[in-house]
C-alpha cells in the first residue's frame, strides 16, 4: 500500500496575461510560485489547486490559458487536481468533456469530498454555495473587476501590487461604483413588472466586499450541515486561516501574502505562508478529533 502523501492546497492565484491587469505578473510572484511547486515536488505532496487559478473577468481566455501554458503543463506533470471558483467559471461547463484536450484540465472538477484521519473533507473554492457567484454567469462582482482593470491599464500596473492600492483602498473606490450601479439599476428595476429589488452588493465576492464573509461563513456551515462532512477547504475570500475544526481557508496569492495549507495524513491541518522563498507555519490544528 503507498504511503500517505501530504496535501498541499492552493488558490486564488488569479493568473492572468501578463498585462497590466494581472496581479500574479507583479512583486516576483511568478518566481516565488515556481520556487513554491520546486518545495511541494521534494516534499513529495499531493497538489489541489482550489479555484480562481485562472483570471477571466479581467482578460481573454484564451490570451490566459496561452500565457500561463508553462504552469499549465507543470501541473500536469505533478499531477494537480484543479477545482474551478468563480473568476475562472468560464471552463466549468467543459469539465468532462475533454474538449481542452490537456492532460491538466482532464483532472479538473467541481467540488469533492475526500476522507483524511478519519475525518470528510470537502473540497471547494467557496463561491459554490453563494446564490449569486454559483451560476457562472456575469454578475455585478464581474463588472467591478472589468473597472477595476480599466483603472490598472490607465495606471499601467495591477492596483493590487505592493506599490498599488491595497484592497481596502480598492474597497472604497468599489463603493463608489456600487453606489453608482444601486441607483441605476434600481431606477431600471422599477419599470420591469415583477422584478425583485437588487442589490449590486449582494452580487459582490467576499473580497469585494469583506462585510459578506460572515455571511459567507454561514452558509458554509449550512451547507456542511445539510451534506454531512466535517471539514470545509476552500478559497474565495481571500482570508487565509482556521475556524475550529470545521473550516480552513486557504488564502490567495494577490496582495502582500501567499498563503496555503497543509493537510498532514492524520487530518491535521496548517495554514502556511510562502515567505523569503521559504514556507513558514502560520497556524495548525492542535486535536484532530471531534
Amino acid at each position: 500500500m503507498p504511503k500517505a502523501r501530504d496535501i498541499v492546497v492552493v488558490s486564488d492565484l488569479h493568473m492572468g496575461d501578463g498585462g497590466s491587469r494581472d496581479n500574479f505578473a507583479a512583486d516576483g510572484k511568478e518566481r516565488q510560485f515556481s520556487l513554491f511547486l520546486d518545495d511541494v515536488e521534494a516534499q513529495g505532496a499531493e497538489l489541489f489547486i482550489l479555484g480562481d487559478l485562472f483570471e477571466f473577468w479581467q482578460a481573454n481566455v484564451g490570451r490566459v490559458l496561452v500565457h500561463r501554458m508553462p504552469f499549465v503543463e507543470r501541473f500536469a506533470r505533478m499531477g494537480a487536481v484543479y477545482v474551478v471558483g468563480n473568476h475562472d467559471a468560464d471552463v466549468a461547463d467543459l469539465i468532462g468533456t475533454g474538449l481542452l484536450n490537456h492532460p491538466f484540465f482532464e483532472r479538473m472538477s467541481g467540488p469533492f469530498s475526500r476522507h483524511i484521519g478519519g475525518r470528510t473533507f470537502r473540497f471547494m473554492h467557496g463561491h459554490e454555495v453563494d446564490p449569486f457567484n454559483r451560476d457562472g454567469r456575469p454578475h455585478w462582482g464581474r463588472i467591478l473587476a472589468i473597472l477595476a482593470g480599466i483603472i490598472e491599464d490607465r495606471k499601467g500596473s495591477p492596483l493590487l501590487s505592493a506599490g498599488g492600492l491595497t484592497e481596502k483602498a480598492l474597497l472604497k473606490v468599489s463603493r463608489v461604483f456600487m453606489w453608482l450601479w444601486n441607483n441605476s439599476v434600481n431606477w431600471l428595476e422599477k419599470g420591469i413588472p415583477d422584478q425583485p429589488h437588487h442589490s449590486v452588493s449582494e452580487s459582490l465576492t467576499p473580497t469585494q466586499d469583506p462585510a459578506r464573509v460572515k455571511g459567507i461563513l454561514a452558509l458554509y456551515q449550512k451547507d456542511r450541515l445539510q451534506k454531512g462532512y466535517d471539514c470545509l477547504v476552500a478559497g474565495h475570500t481571500h482570508r487565509a486561516g482556521l475556524f475550529g475544526q470545521w473550516y480552513a481557508n486557504s488564502g490567495c496569492w494577490v496582495g502582500l501574502r501567499n498563503n496555503f495549507l497543509k493537510i498532514k495524513p492524520d487530518g491535521q491541518v496548517q495554514v502556511w505562508e510562502w515567505k523569503n522563498q521559504r514556507g513558514v507555519l502560520i497556524e495548525e490544528t492542535s486535536d484532530v478529533q471531534e
